[in-house]
């Protein structure tokens, strides 16, 4: 599930933790480390590459001086003149560098807009947009799948399930999620116009939606008490932390949900990590420990690098570490995600993983920040499940496969509490994922099965 609002980037991978310091598995932080190597591609600003040649030194392979070599050759022989970008050049060698490394969807190459868009989206800052998280694209229709409590979108009547066939006017059947990003991406105040298809009213007609762009923070952590069988649906969308603000930190909005559930005397939770891209590994790990009994030996994670090999601890203190539970899973569960989602299954093999394979990161981002403050976030450890398998390329394999029917639209709670749904509109949904948790943790009380 993307969230649809010009500070968080549609990624449909992980935009997973990272850290030392920062401790995030995704890819974000402060740490100000210099690296040589890479200054070769982007040390332009500092004279390194220039209008004129570049004498090599005898400090570069001769890997790195095909980099000046093909730098010069552009820039002293290419007839468009005007076409020389040098930042371009120097951005697109970065990209293809950190690309050349085949952690896809983890580390990465970021502009200084970049970074800090990412940063105050991880930090739990507020975000300008309209609140809509999306589905599908390209062979599939743009599908809303849930709106932000109180964003644009919530306040303009915009649903869930609802098609975004056009946008100010601009067709997007066939189009692309970062298409329609483009398009719908601005400032605040300003306003911007869906064309949608409601399908569950009419699959053809059309109508238009004007919203006006606003600042909201989304949720980290929702939550919905399912009716009749009582069990608690817990969402969690990403691993945010704000040191200014500890209740905007995924851990704490997570410790709120679970004492309400405590408090509803809930049979079991339902813990829903599906398109999930990850977060600050430090907030991994306390919310891994809310499910976990701690004690000798309960790890969360090991922590590999090129030299050493550590454990990271299972905190003490977690509130549902002997409440009934089941895991949600999809392939967009990375990165922090799919730590918790592991350590949990590893420490206790009862609980089970529905869904499909997660997306496979494995790797712990550190930051290294450039001299005009672009960062490469940079792969510098692995992590390992507990018992020591590794998910890197791999993913985690649902213990109980379950693959969504053809243009269905996962139920989380922030549908269930926008629609008000009841136990059979959720059975009924055609949310297979859900509905088979519900089964495994109330089978007395499911009665028929999902339409």
């Amino acid at each position: 599930m993307n969230p649809f609002n010009t500070d968080i980037p549609l990624l449909p991978v992980g935009q997973p933790d990272q850290g030392p310091s920062n401790r995030m598995s995704t890819g974000q932080g402060v740490a100000q480390i210099l690296v040589t190597a890479i200054l070769v591609a982007v040390a332009f600003g500092a004279g390194w590459f220039g209008r004129g040649f570049v004498s090599p030194t005898s400090n570069l392979s001769s890997d790195q001086l095909l980099i000046l070599q093909a730098w010069n050759t552009i820039d002293q022989n290419y007839v468009v003149t005007s076409a020389i970008d040098h930042k371009k050049m120097a951005y697109a060698a970065i990209n293809a560098m950190v690309d050349s490394l085949g952690d896809t969807g983890h580390s990465r190459f970021e502009t200084p807009e970049q970074y800090a868009q990412e940063n105050n989206d991880l930090n739990g800052g507020g975000t300008v947009g309209i609140g809509i998280y999306l589905s599908g694209g390209g062979s599939q229709p743009i599908v809303i799948t849930a709106t932000i409590p109180d964003s644009p979108a919530s306040k303009a009547n915009i649903k869930p399930g609802d098609e975004i066939v056009a946008v100010n006017g601009t067709n997007l059947r066939g189009g692309t999620l970062d298409q329609l990003h483009n398009l719908v991406t601005g400032k605040a105040g300003t306003s911007v116009t869906l064309t949608l298809i409601r399908p569950r009213v009419s699959p053809t007609a059309a109508f238009d939606v004007t919203v006006v762009r606003a600042a909201f923070t989304p949720p980290t952590v929702v939550s919905y008490i399912i009716p009749g069988v009582n069990l608690a649906d817990i969402q969690v969308t990403s691993f945010d932390e704000n040191a200014n603000t500890p209740s905007l930190n995924t851990d704490t909005q997570l410790k709120v949900a679970l004492k309400a559930a405590q408090a509803a005397h809930v049979q079991g939770i339902i813990l829903d990590l599906r398109d999930n891209p990850g977060g600050y590994l430090d907030q991994a790990v306390s919310v891994a420990s809310q499910f976990i009994p701690a004690g000798n030996g309960k790890n969360v994670l090991i922590e590999v690098t090129r030299s050493s090999r550590q454990t990271e601890a299972v905190q003490s203190g977690g509130l549902a570490t002997t409440t009934p539970l089941v895991i949600l899973v999809n392939d967009g569960t990375a990165s922090a995600a799919e730590i918790v989602a592991g350590a949990i299954h590893v420490n206790r093999p009862d609980v089970p993983l529905i869904g499909v394979k997660t997306f496979g990161t494995g790797t712990v981002l550190v930051p290294f920040q450039l001299s005009d403050g672009s960062v490469i976030l940079l792969g510098t450890q692995e992590w390992l499940l507990p018992n020591g398998q590794s998910v890197y390329h791999k993913g985690l394999e649902p213990t109980q496969p379950e693959t969504l029917p053809a243009n269905a639209i996962p139920v989380s709670p922030l549908v269930a509490q926008e629609e008000n749904l009841s136990e059979q509109q959720i059975l009924s949904s055609g949310d297979t994922q859900l509905v088979q948790g519900i089964k495994d943790l109330a089978p007395a009380a499911v009665s028929a099965p999902a339409a």
